[in-house]
C-alpha cells in the first residue's frame, strides 16, 4: 500500500475562500454605503454655513463650486439668529482643495434637476479672510434661492 501525501494550498479549502468572498463583499458594502458622504480616512475641510432657508436640501446633497462637485452636505440644522428668527445651518464637508474657503464667498441654492433635486453652490470670493476649519460663513453671505419654477416662468410673454 502506497501512501500519497497530499498537499493543500491556502486556497484549497471551501470554508477559507467563502470566509474571504464574504469579508470581501462586506468590505465593498460598507465603501458604497458611505460613498455620498466621501470616502474614510480621506480628509475633508468643514465648514458651516448659515442660510436663510435650506430650500429642501437634504442630507448628502452636492456642493458644488463652477459645476464641479466638491463635497456635500454633511448636516441640517435649525439655528436661532441673532435678532430672534430662525436660519438653517449646513455643515459642509469639503475637499482640501478648495482650503481655505473665504468669508466672501456667496452661497446660492439652485435646482440640479427637474425633480427638485438640489445643490448649494459656492461662488468664492477674493477679498474675504480665510475660513478655518470649522468656521462659519454670516447669514449675509446666503445667495438667493433660484427655485425651478423662476427658470421656466422666464420664458412666458
Amino acid at each position: 500500500m502506497s501512501t500519497r501525501r497530499r498537499e493543500r494550498g491556502m486556497f484549497a479549502s471551501p470554508v477559507l475562500i467563502g470566509a474571504v468572498t464574504v469579508l470581501v463583499a462586506i468590505v465593498a458594502v460598507f465603501l458604497a454605503y458611505n460613498a455620498n458622504n466621501g470616502l474614510p480616512f480621506v480628509p475633508t475641510y468643514d465648514v458651516k454655513v448659515l442660510v436663510p432657508d435650506a430650500a429642501e436640501l437634504v442630507k448628502g446633497n452636492d456642493v458644488r463650486v463652477g459645476g464641479k462637485r466638491i463635497g456635500t452636505v454633511a448636516k441640517i440644522k435649525a439655528v436661532k439668529t441673532a435678532s430672534g428668527g430662525f436660519a438653517s445651518e449646513l455643515d459642509l464637508k469639503l475637499e482640501k482643495s478648495v482650503q481655505p474657503g473665504r468669508s466672501d464667498t456667496v452661497v446660492p441654492v439652485r435646482p440640479r434637476s427637474t425633480l427638485g433635486l438640489k445643490y448649494l453652490e459656492l461662488k468664492p470670493g477674493r477679498g474675504g479672510r480665510p475660513l478655518a476649519p470649522g468656521d462659519t460663513l454670516a447669514l449675509k453671505q446666503a445667495g438667493r434661492i433660484v427655485e425651478l419654477d423662476e427658470v421656466l416662468n422666464a420664458f412666458d410673454a
